[in-house]
């Protein structure tokens, strides 16, 4: 995929900076500064506990990581450079908002719970259990530690992590919002974030109930009163239920027990889209 970045920097000028021209340093930290202020404001999220002081913190580590990255990135293409330039920025954030806002929360710790969170099809609270049992082998947490990793991943979704596409195209997660709402991965806040999974979760719902059968897709939208069947208790209500759609009793719960199972199964293969 061809980077997006839009740069007014040229060859030239990122050639000079990496060889320490002080005039073509000042240009990339100008270049750069609108990036590292939006990302700052992002990783700092919106809690009043953190404020300023930390969007500060975290544009001043993004200006270091800039200068820092001159001499790591080959070659001098102003696209590919910018790119490169975001990439870094993402990591150095994510791990200064970690430090600030999660000192708890180890590096090792952050990297097991995203090992819990794939093993859950992506659902932070199924990771959260996975994360305190023995399926984690001798990565297991205690507990408290699995909720404050939760805690600490439910702050702020990793833009650069990967996120699956129908197309087999590679993505990132600020990729694919990008994409799907319009909104410039630079300008990405966890409110988009947040609404980007909701449309996600409902779409993919609506997605699997679709794949169920008639009789299953009514039983199980009669369970929780999804419109435009009325609510039913499952078990209670079953003999209401079971003649209103025609049917025996027995094979409305044949349908909640063959439909959930099936909705399970094709739920947490979609989640991974996400």
């Amino acid at each position: 995929m061809e980077p997006r970045a839009v740069t007014y920097l040229t060859h030239a000028q990122i050639s000079a900076a990496k060889s320490n021209d002080l005039g073509a340093v000042e240009a990339v930290i100008r270049e750069t500064e609108s990036l590292v202020r939006n990302l700052a404001v992002f990783y700092a999220g919106s809690s009043d506990k953190y404020g300023n002081e930390l969007v500060e913190d975290l544009a001043q580590v993004g200006r270091v990581t800039v200068w820092e990255s001159l001499s790591k990135f080959e070659g001098a293409a102003p696209g590919a450079f910018m790119l490169f330039i975001r990439k870094a920025l993402h990591t150095a954030m994510s791990e200064c908002r970690r430090r600030e806002t999660s000192p708890g929360v180890s590096a090792r710790a952050a990297k097991d719970f995203e090992e819990a969170l794939t093993r859950a099809s992506g659902d932070p609270y199924d990771a959260e259990r996975i994360a305190a049992s023995d399926a984690m082998g001798d990565r297991k947490m205690s507990p408290e530690h699995a909720y404050a990793a939760r805690l600490s991943w439910l702050g702020l979704d990793y833009l650069d992590r990967s996120a699956a596409n129908e197309g087999g195209e590679p993505l990132t997660l600020a990729d694919k919002i990008e994409r799907e709402s319009g909104v410039p991965a630079e300008l990405i806040t966890p409110a988009d974030i947040a609404s980007h999974r909701r449309t996600m979760i409902r779409t993919q719902v609506h997605r699997v109930l679709g794949l169920l059968s008639e009789r299953q897709r009514h039983v199980l939208k009669a369970g929780f009163g999804v419109s435009p069947v009325p609510q039913y208790r499952p078990g209670a209500d079953d003999d209401e239920l079971a003649a209103d759609m025609g049917c025996t009793r027995y094979q409305v719960q044949q349908a909640r027990t063959k439909g959930s199972r099936r909705f399970g199964e094709l739920y947490r293969a979609g989640a991974r889209a996400w």
